[in-house]
């Protein structure tokens, strides 16, 4: 067959080959018929069945996701239910049955319809994008009513590019748990959907935007999903093929080779750095919160790890690790890394991070310091981590890090701790060992106090989760139609600040979070001065990616326009036109 080539929006970066697999969605007709009086409690009851019947759907979908979705990706099942619990949109539907005599089926699709509507006469893109959230919750219904199947999923392996006609944040959930190739959507796939978002952190190319009219006549051919390009690629050429292997490998190369492929790459490549379209260097590291994930990180080609989060071997104990346990999972990480960095954080122990050992309950967990504070309280079990630390530092390039730090008081009885430990290891040992301190940005006061902070550290890493979790909830400028969005101008605004501060004092700084995983994001970031980024190893290709194609120039441009924005809502619309005037 010829080879047919269909240009998109690329979504989710990336590049995929793999044979289609086209989606059919079951049809379900809308009985619109009118009912009689007597059949109105009936048509109530289905109702009342089937929003009933979905929400245990989403209960359960959202059990089985836990692990695998971060918590931002989470929150769309949150979305769901609060529609689904909402007792105005009940009546509203409830009322419609009762007085228009429509059957449950045509209630639920007339006034979801409305609000569907309503969100599609919006100028902005991200407001836009909730229609399809609306759309799957109304599929959800119906289905739940007529009693039709599920969209068929179980014959789609990993080998496979999935074709969509509408992208739902549910279904793009199962596709990235199956690992395919990559997905093509007709619509419903918009880059600030949650289908997209769930999309990016999983790693799978997607493209948005791709109307296939004779979906018989493609099924199971082989294609290439290029959403880097912005192009799916039907019956590729032998050269296509070729250029997919070559761009692919050289891009993993670089950053996540593995082990034991001959790709075929020069040492050149597989020693490339990364930079800009104008030559600027710029470091990713992974985060990785345990041995397990880090063996499978170190058969990569990686710079180095941003980030160990520690509390993972509290959390999955019932006793607190001892010393010498401690010591042996630090000095793996740290001996198999060489002289490549490996920054450490203390355990992030508190709120919702309470291992098994502390039997703690919902009242204590809510009064429990946490991080820093939490680790200087109990001091003998932090004397502990930091001498298994400081003796892992000895097989390589290790620093230390600390979570939740307020202020610089905090860091310097940290730093005390850390000479007496290295006191007692000189007295045992005949010397001392050099580590490098830093402290993790991601509190409201940490940056309140950052300049003293800086004093006391030789980096700093700023943690957008956190930071944005708390910056929001103490600003009411914050969008309340998304509640925590890093790219809020009080946030932007706040990074700038912290970024400039760093630079100010020749302090190394990096970003490690969410927003580091996001292209538009790291744009934002680059122009901002950030250099080094921390993520999951599953974003790594496609930043990787993203940010050979941009010059510092664009960047810094792009950053400058964005912080000049007042709300959430331009700074979106201002990203979505650059990021679509890109491709």
């Amino acid at each position: 067959m010829a080879r047919k080539t269909f240009k998109a929006e690329a979504v989710s970066f990336g590049i995929g080959m793999g044979r289609l697999f086209f989606i059919k969605e079951p049809d379900v007709k809308i009985n619109e018929d009118l009912i009689e009086e007597s059949q109105v409690e009936n048509e109530i009851t289905n109702l009342e069945v089937s929003i009933c019947k979905t929400f245990i759907e989403i209960h359960d979908l959202n059990d089985g996701f836990k692990g695998i979705l971060s918590e931002k990706e989470n929150r769309i099942f949150d979305f769901y239910s609060q529609i689904l619990d909402d007792k105005k949109f009940f009546e509203e539907i409830n009322d419609t049955i009762k007085n228009k005599r429509y059957t449950a089926q045509r209630a639920i699709h007339t006034c979801i319809q409305k609000y569907i509507d309503e969100i599609l006469k919006s100028d902005n893109d991200y407001i836009k994008q909730r229609a399809f959230d609306l759309i799957d919750i109304r599929k959800r219904l119906l289905k739940n009513i007529s009693g039709s199947n599920e969209i068929k999923t179980e014959d789609i392996t990993k080998d496979h590019i999935v074709v969509v006609d509408e992208l739902t944040p549910i279904l793009a959930a199962e596709l990235g748990k199956k690992e395919v190739k990559g997905v093509v959507a007709r619509e419903g796939a918009g880059y600030f959907t949650h289908a997209s978002i769930i999309l990016r952190s999983t790693g799978i190319p997607a493209l948005n935007g791709v109307n296939i009219r004779e979906p018989d006549k493609f099924s199971d051919s082989p294609a290439i999903v290029d959403a880097v390009n912005g192009v799916l690629i039907v019956n590729p050429s032998d050269h296509d093929i070729k250029a997919c292997i070559r761009n692919s490998n050289k891009k993993s190369a670089c950053v996540i080779k593995n082990s034991g492929e001959d790709d075929g790459a020069s040492d050149d490549e597989k020693n490339e750095s990364l930079v800009t379209a104008d030559g600027v260097r710029v470091h990713l590291l992974l985060n990785i919160s345990s041995v397990k994930e880090f063996l499978r990180a170190r058969k990569s080609d990686i710079e180095g790890i941003g980030l160990v989060r520690t509390e993972s071997l509290f959390i999955n104990y019932k006793k607190i690790p001892d010393e010498s346990r401690q010591f042996a999972a630090y000095k793996k990480i740290v001996t198999c890394m060489g002289n490549k960095p490996v920054i450490i954080r203390t355990a992030d122990i508190g709120g919702d991070k309470v291992p098994e050992f502390l039997n703690m309950n919902d009242n204590s967990i809510s009064r429990s310091d946490r991080g820093i504070k939490r680790s200087l309280e109990q001091r003998q079990e932090f004397i502990t981590q930091v001498r298994a630390i400081l003796r892992a530092s000895e097989y390589g390039n290790a620093a230390i890090s600390f979570p939740m730090v307020d202020t610089a008081c905090e860091i310097k009885e940290a730093r005390e701790i850390i000479d007496y430990v290295n006191d007692e290891l000189e007295r045992i040992n005949g010397k001392r060992q050099s580590i490098r301190v830093g402290t993790m940005i991601e509190t409201a006061l940490s940056v309140e106090n950052l300049e003293e902070i800086l004093k006391q550290v030789d980096f700093i890493s700023i943690g957008t989760n956190d930071m944005l979790h708390q910056i929001c909830e103490q600003n009411r400028k914050c969008s309340t139609l998304e509640k925590r969005s890093y790219l809020e101008p009080v946030m932007l605004n706040t990074i700038k600040y912290c970024v400039d501060k760093a630079l100010e004092n020749k302090t190394e700084v990096s970003v490690c979070g969410e927003m580091a995983t996001d292209p538009m994001g790291v744009a934002v970031l680059l122009g901002m001065g950030i250099r080094n980024f921390s993520m999951s190893p599953a974003s790594v290709n496609d930043i990787y990616n993203f940010v050979k194609g941009i010059s510092i120039t664009e960047a810094e441009d792009l950053a400058r326009r964005v912080l000049e924005k007042d709300s959430l809502r331009d700074v979106k619309k201002l990203l979505t036109k650059w990021m679509k005037a890109r491709k």
